[in-house]
Protein backbone atom coordinates (compact mmCIF):
# COMPACT_ATOMS: atom_id res chain seq x y z
CA UNK A 1 0.00 0.00 0.00
CA UNK A 2 1.77 3.32 -0.96
CA UNK A 3 1.68 6.37 0.94
CA UNK A 4 -1.67 7.85 -0.36
CA UNK A 5 -3.53 5.19 -0.13
CA UNK A 6 -2.28 4.28 3.59
CA UNK A 7 -3.05 7.43 5.11
CA UNK A 8 -6.68 7.54 3.34
CA UNK A 9 -7.33 4.54 4.49
CA UNK A 10 -6.25 5.05 8.29
CA UNK A 11 -6.27 8.74 8.82
CA UNK A 12 -9.11 10.56 6.91
CA UNK A 13 -8.97 12.98 8.67
CA UNK A 14 -5.46 13.81 7.75
CA UNK A 15 -6.27 13.00 4.20
CA UNK A 16 -8.80 15.40 4.11
CA UNK A 17 -6.92 18.31 5.25
CA UNK A 18 -3.82 17.59 3.05
CA UNK A 19 -5.95 17.11 0.21
CA UNK A 20 -7.53 20.68 0.71
CA UNK A 21 -4.08 22.14 1.32
CA UNK A 22 -3.26 21.20 -2.36
CA UNK A 23 -6.33 22.39 -3.64
CA UNK A 24 -6.17 25.34 -2.23
CA UNK A 25 -2.36 25.86 -3.77
CA UNK A 26 -3.56 24.89 -6.97
CA UNK A 27 -6.25 27.14 -7.01
CA UNK A 28 -3.35 30.13 -5.71
CA UNK A 29 -1.48 29.04 -8.68
CA UNK A 30 -3.99 29.18 -10.70
CA UNK A 31 -5.20 32.99 -9.75
CA UNK A 32 -1.66 34.40 -9.94
CA UNK A 33 -1.51 32.91 -13.49
CA UNK A 34 -4.83 34.14 -14.78
CA UNK A 35 -3.82 38.15 -12.71
CA UNK A 36 -0.69 37.79 -14.93
CA UNK A 37 -2.80 37.32 -18.36
CA UNK A 38 -5.28 39.93 -17.28
CA UNK A 39 -2.46 42.64 -17.42
CA UNK A 40 -0.33 41.42 -19.96
CA UNK A 41 -3.99 41.13 -22.59
CA UNK A 42 -6.69 42.70 -20.75
CA UNK A 43 -6.33 46.12 -22.51
CA UNK A 44 -6.30 44.23 -26.02
CA UNK A 45 -9.27 42.25 -25.16
CA UNK A 46 -11.23 44.73 -23.73
CA UNK A 47 -10.34 46.52 -27.39
CA UNK A 48 -11.21 43.61 -29.21
CA UNK A 49 -14.27 43.29 -27.18
CA UNK A 50 -15.53 46.83 -28.32
CA UNK A 51 -14.71 45.97 -32.24
CA UNK A 52 -17.03 42.98 -31.67
CA UNK A 53 -19.69 44.75 -30.41
CA UNK A 54 -19.22 47.77 -32.98
CA UNK A 55 -19.50 45.06 -35.92
CA UNK A 56 -22.49 43.10 -34.33
CA UNK A 57 -24.24 46.85 -33.81
CA UNK A 58 -25.32 45.62 -30.15
CA UNK A 59 -24.87 47.15 -26.92
CA UNK A 60 -22.43 45.73 -24.19
CA UNK A 61 -21.23 47.52 -20.77
CA UNK A 62 -18.60 46.82 -18.20
CA UNK A 63 -19.97 45.08 -15.04
CA UNK A 64 -18.73 44.26 -11.60
CA UNK A 65 -14.78 43.97 -10.99
CA UNK A 66 -14.56 45.53 -14.18
CA UNK A 67 -16.67 48.45 -13.87
CA UNK A 68 -15.20 48.31 -10.37
CA UNK A 69 -11.75 48.60 -10.95
CA UNK A 70 -12.54 51.05 -14.02
CA UNK A 71 -14.49 53.65 -11.31
CA UNK A 72 -12.55 53.02 -8.36
CA UNK A 73 -8.96 51.66 -9.18
CA UNK A 74 -8.31 53.54 -13.01
CA UNK A 75 -7.58 50.11 -13.77
CA UNK A 76 -8.28 46.56 -13.17
CA UNK A 77 -8.58 45.51 -9.66
CA UNK A 78 -5.14 44.17 -8.58
CA UNK A 79 -6.60 41.12 -7.82
CA UNK A 80 -8.93 40.51 -10.51
CA UNK A 81 -8.38 37.63 -12.93
CA UNK A 82 -11.45 38.02 -15.49
CA UNK A 83 -13.20 40.88 -17.67
CA UNK A 84 -16.63 41.19 -16.84
CA UNK A 85 -19.41 42.70 -19.05
CA UNK A 86 -22.98 43.18 -19.77
CA UNK A 87 -25.50 42.26 -22.63
CA UNK A 88 -29.46 42.45 -22.47
CA UNK A 89 -30.78 39.21 -22.41
CA UNK A 90 -33.35 40.25 -25.67
CA UNK A 91 -30.00 40.79 -27.90
CA UNK A 92 -28.63 36.98 -27.41
CA UNK A 93 -28.20 35.09 -30.86
CA UNK A 94 -25.42 32.92 -32.72
CA UNK A 95 -23.88 36.03 -34.40
CA UNK A 96 -22.20 37.20 -30.77
CA UNK A 97 -19.94 33.92 -30.64
CA UNK A 98 -19.65 33.65 -34.43
CA UNK A 99 -17.93 37.32 -34.49
CA UNK A 100 -15.80 37.02 -31.38
CA UNK A 101 -14.57 33.92 -32.64
CA UNK A 102 -13.38 36.03 -35.37
CA UNK A 103 -11.95 38.06 -33.20
CA UNK A 104 -9.64 35.61 -31.51
CA UNK A 105 -12.42 34.59 -28.82
CA UNK A 106 -12.65 31.19 -28.00
CA UNK A 107 -15.65 30.32 -25.83
CA UNK A 108 -15.63 27.79 -22.73
CA UNK A 109 -18.44 27.34 -21.90
CA UNK A 110 -22.20 28.45 -20.38
CA UNK A 111 -24.92 28.67 -17.94
CA UNK A 112 -28.31 27.61 -19.18
CA UNK A 113 -31.45 28.27 -17.16
CA UNK A 114 -34.60 27.03 -18.64
CA UNK A 115 -32.51 26.68 -21.93
CA UNK A 116 -31.56 30.27 -21.94
CA UNK A 117 -34.94 31.81 -21.99
CA UNK A 118 -34.56 32.91 -18.41
CA UNK A 119 -30.83 33.44 -17.98
CA UNK A 120 -27.33 32.78 -19.27
CA UNK A 121 -23.45 33.00 -18.80
CA UNK A 122 -21.11 32.64 -20.89
CA UNK A 123 -17.23 32.43 -20.99
CA UNK A 124 -14.49 33.30 -23.23
CA UNK A 125 -10.69 32.74 -23.59
CA UNK A 126 -8.48 35.25 -24.77
CA UNK A 127 -4.88 34.71 -24.81
CA UNK A 128 -5.68 33.39 -21.02
CA UNK A 129 -7.83 35.82 -20.16
CA UNK A 130 -11.52 35.20 -18.80
CA UNK A 131 -14.26 37.25 -20.20
CA UNK A 132 -17.53 36.66 -18.38
CA UNK A 133 -20.57 37.48 -20.11
CA UNK A 134 -23.30 38.41 -18.17
CA UNK A 135 -26.82 38.28 -19.32
CA UNK A 136 -29.22 41.46 -17.79
CA UNK A 137 -33.23 41.95 -18.55
CA UNK A 138 -34.33 45.52 -18.06
CA UNK A 139 -37.76 46.38 -15.78
CA UNK A 140 -38.88 49.74 -15.44
CA UNK A 141 -36.35 51.67 -13.24
CA UNK A 142 -33.90 48.18 -12.59
CA UNK A 143 -31.31 46.43 -14.19
CA UNK A 144 -31.85 42.39 -13.43
CA UNK A 145 -28.78 39.73 -13.48
CA UNK A 146 -27.91 36.37 -12.77
CA UNK A 147 -24.94 34.98 -11.06
CA UNK A 148 -24.66 31.36 -10.99
CA UNK A 149 -22.39 29.96 -7.69
CA UNK A 150 -21.32 26.94 -5.87
CA UNK A 151 -22.45 26.57 -2.13
CA UNK A 152 -20.71 28.09 0.26
CA UNK A 153 -18.09 25.38 1.43
CA UNK A 154 -18.51 23.47 -1.51
CA UNK A 155 -16.62 23.50 -4.86
CA UNK A 156 -18.43 23.63 -8.28
CA UNK A 157 -18.43 20.26 -8.94
CA UNK A 158 -19.80 18.99 -5.25
CA UNK A 159 -22.60 21.90 -6.05
CA UNK A 160 -22.99 20.43 -9.16
CA UNK A 161 -23.10 16.87 -7.70
CA UNK A 162 -25.27 17.98 -5.28
CA UNK A 163 -28.25 20.07 -7.27
CA UNK A 164 -27.48 18.92 -11.14
CA UNK A 165 -26.34 22.70 -11.63
CA UNK A 166 -25.33 26.00 -9.85
CA UNK A 167 -27.11 27.73 -7.50
CA UNK A 168 -28.72 30.72 -8.64
CA UNK A 169 -28.58 34.38 -7.62
CA UNK A 170 -31.12 37.38 -8.32
CA UNK A 171 -28.85 40.71 -8.63
CA UNK A 172 -31.10 43.84 -9.04
CA UNK A 173 -29.30 46.90 -9.87
CA UNK A 174 -31.00 50.43 -10.59
CA UNK A 175 -30.68 51.78 -13.70
CA UNK A 176 -31.08 54.97 -15.46
CA UNK A 177 -29.36 54.36 -19.10
CA UNK A 178 -25.81 53.81 -20.31
CA UNK A 179 -22.98 56.47 -20.34
CA UNK A 180 -19.06 56.26 -20.98
CA UNK A 181 -16.31 55.68 -18.90
CA UNK A 182 -12.55 56.64 -19.87
CA UNK A 183 -10.71 53.78 -18.74
CA UNK A 184 -6.80 52.26 -20.16
CA UNK A 185 -7.08 55.17 -22.62
CA UNK A 186 -10.25 54.21 -24.27
CA UNK A 187 -14.02 54.82 -23.68
CA UNK A 188 -16.19 52.27 -22.57
CA UNK A 189 -19.77 51.87 -22.09
CA UNK A 190 -20.99 51.65 -18.47
CA UNK A 191 -24.58 51.88 -16.25
CA UNK A 192 -25.53 55.40 -15.82
CA UNK A 193 -24.68 56.85 -12.50
CA UNK A 194 -21.81 53.89 -12.00
CA UNK A 195 -21.58 54.98 -8.00
CA UNK A 196 -25.05 54.03 -7.16
CA UNK A 197 -24.85 51.13 -9.27
CA UNK A 198 -21.76 49.83 -7.55
CA UNK A 199 -22.78 50.54 -4.14
CA UNK A 200 -26.02 48.88 -4.47
CA UNK A 201 -24.10 45.56 -5.07
CA UNK A 202 -21.07 46.37 -3.06
CA UNK A 203 -22.08 48.73 -0.54
CA UNK A 204 -21.46 52.00 0.24
CA UNK A 205 -18.17 51.38 1.05
CA UNK A 206 -17.12 50.40 -1.85
CA UNK A 207 -14.50 52.87 -2.30
CA UNK A 208 -12.59 51.40 0.15
CA UNK A 209 -10.32 48.33 -0.71
CA UNK A 210 -11.79 44.74 0.89
CA UNK A 211 -9.10 42.04 0.59
CA UNK A 212 -11.30 39.73 2.56
CA UNK A 213 -14.55 40.38 0.20
CA UNK A 214 -16.10 37.38 -1.69
CA UNK A 215 -19.16 36.55 -3.70
CA UNK A 216 -21.24 35.90 -0.82
CA UNK A 217 -21.00 39.64 0.52
CA UNK A 218 -23.13 41.44 -2.10
CA UNK A 219 -26.12 43.33 -1.05
CA UNK A 220 -28.61 43.40 -3.46
CA UNK A 221 -29.36 39.28 -3.86
CA UNK A 222 -31.56 37.22 -3.24
CA UNK A 223 -31.40 33.25 -4.27
CA UNK A 224 -33.84 31.37 -6.60
CA UNK A 225 -34.77 28.18 -5.36
CA UNK A 226 -37.01 26.55 -8.25
CA UNK A 227 -34.19 27.19 -10.83
CA UNK A 228 -30.63 25.68 -11.27
CA UNK A 229 -28.13 26.72 -13.82
CA UNK A 230 -27.14 24.15 -15.74
CA UNK A 231 -23.50 23.89 -17.40
CA UNK A 232 -22.68 23.29 -20.83
CA UNK A 233 -19.48 23.04 -22.14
Amino acid sequence: MNLKLFIEAKMPLVAKILKKIKQTTLNKHKAKKQQKQLKLYGKEALERIDLVFSELNKTYFLVYGTLLGAYRDKGFIEHDVDIDIGIFLNDRSSSIEMVLTKYGFNKKHEFLVDNGSFAVEETYDFKGVGIDIFYFKKEKNSLIGYGFINENGLSWDKTIQKYGGLLIRELIFPYEGLDKIEFLGESYPIPKNPKKHLSSHYGKEFMTKDAKWTPYKVENVQYLKDKIAILVK
